[in-house]
């Protein structure tokens, strides 16, 4: 078996930089709800304000996910971990009053605005040192949670923000009930992916599916890109495959380029986990296969296109097609709407 250099990234820019930049778009078109009154101006902070709430046993905040029992799963690539918060009542407010606009007429509304100078403000520093790595929203009040960083390096203060009816809050981790469950093998911050060191790719995407967290990323192996099955609630057993794929762009199988975004789909009664990677193939899988020290080919099923970055993906119901379809959203173009029904 042939293994081959990943080359995602076109140019130097930053694949990280571009997930980033795109998480804090998407929160700008995610975030909708009641409009405010007044417009509020975007003005720069220039002056330091106290720092936010400690972060409890987070070192970094990156992906998030929701599981069962209000659980929200953080990964956090400093302390190579993914952390269940069991969040209580009073870690939750209800936004189901919160108008959403009318989807028959494409109108939306803005439930925050200057976002980046709010949460510059809230964590102590100005809007270009905050950097937004994900959004997720709980499903039962409809509030949305998003992992936020103070600074670029390894240094970088981690937060949660929540969205109370337009008002950001800094969730208080330090007192909600906690576990944790270790990622092994994480990259030598010396190994490098194309123009970044391995690491950044740790923990790329959680999800949760019927008592288990599936969690992918890059170990420090040969077959580098992997992905975990770990059972929920955390404890010593876990299963780890290495995957691979066939990129049709590059005309080769690739073994060290990482899912970027999953989820978890039945069709026909068997799971499949779909997956999509950078430049950008949509790659599937039968949960069958995913088993402790397998190595697993996945089956391409689309290419979306070349140079271009995942930023998300979800499944959604079209109430004018009737159909279901995988959406997947792009750095540097229109989202792909691709019909599950041809998925399988």
């Amino acid at each position: 078996m042939k293994e081959t250099k990943n080359s995602f990234i076109s140019g130097a820019c930053s694949r990280r930089d571009v997930l980033r930049t795109g998480a804090i778009s998407v929160v700008g078109l995610a975030l909708s709800g009641c409009a405010l009154t007044e417009p509020e101006k975007a003005t720069p902070q220039t002056t330091a304000q106290a720092l936010p709430p400690p972060a409890g046993p987070l070192r970094s905040a990156g992906v998030l996910a929701f599981g069962p029992g209000n659980v929200l799963f953080v990964g956090d690539i400093q302390s190579s971990a993914v952390h269940a918060f069991a969040l209580r009542d009073e870690d939750l407010t209800p936004q189901t009053d919160v108008e959403l606009g009318n989807f028959h007429n494409f109108e939306g509304r803005d439930l925050v605005q200057g976002i980046d100078q709010k949460l510059a403000a809230i964590m102590g520093t100005t809007y270009d040192e905050i950097v937004v790595n994900d959004m997720a929203v709980h499903e039962v009040t409809q509030q949305i949670f998003i992992s936020v960083e103070r600074g670029r390096g390894t240094d970088a203060i981690p937060a949660i923000v929540k969205v109370n009816h337009g008002n950001l809050e800094v969730l208080d981790t330090e007192n909600i009930p906690h576990s944790q469950v270790s990622i092994p093998n994480e990259p030598d911050e010396n190994s490098m992916l194309e123009f970044e060191p391995q690491s950044t790719y740790a923990i790329t995407d959680i999800k949760y599916y019927k008592g288990e967290i599936f969690v992918t990323g890059i170990l420090n192996q040969r077959f580098a890109s992997t992905l975990h099955r770990i059972p929920y609630p955390f404890n010593s057993q876990a299963a780890t495959c290495t995957v691979e794929i066939w990129h049709p762009v590059h005309g080769e199988f690739e073994t060290r380029a990482p899912i970027i975004r999953q989820l978890i789909r039945e069709m026909d009664g068997e799971p499949y986990l779909f997956a999509v990677y950078g430049c950008t193939p949509l790659v599937r899988f039968p949960l069958s296969s995913l088993t402790d020290g397998a190595h697993v080919r996945g089956d391409t099923i689309g290419e979306l296109g070349y140079g271009s970055n995942p930023l998300d993906m979800m499944i959604f119901n079209d109430p004018f097609a009737h159909k279901e379809y995988l959406l997947v959203t792009i750095d540097d173009r229109s989202a792909s709407r691709i019909a599950v029904s041809i998925c399988v």
